[in-house]
């Protein structure tokens, strides 16, 4: 398992009120935070030893033939596509591998 301490991200899920009940009662019970409960939980599903990572960009970033039609004026740097792992992500989408 990686030990470095990991960069933690807010992101937001539905769930249903009645899960999310159970959920905060169990967390209480435990003595925990009901995101320290879900992480450990999620952490069980998706194993850090698994190698499950968002997949890098190359560089340079080939324009896509699909988008020869749209023009924008937008300036990404490879240090911001090294701080945004989705960032890096959806750019990479159609880059031969």
């Amino acid at each position: 398992m990686n030990t470095a301490t990991p960069r933690k991200i807010q992101t937001a899920f539905r769930l249903d009120a009645n899960l999310v009940s159970r959920l905060k009662l169990k967390a209480k019970q435990e003595k925990k935070s009901l995101n320290h409960l879900v992480e450990e939980h999620l952490e069980k599903i998706a194993p850090d030893e698994d190698g499950l990572v968002w997949p890098r960009i190359k560089f340079p970033i080939e324009p896509n033939p699909k988008w020869k039609d749209l023009t924008m004026d937008i300036h990404i740097t490879k240090e911001d596509l090294e701080k945004d792992d989705r960032l890096a992500y959806i750019l990479s989408k159609g880059q031969e591998r």
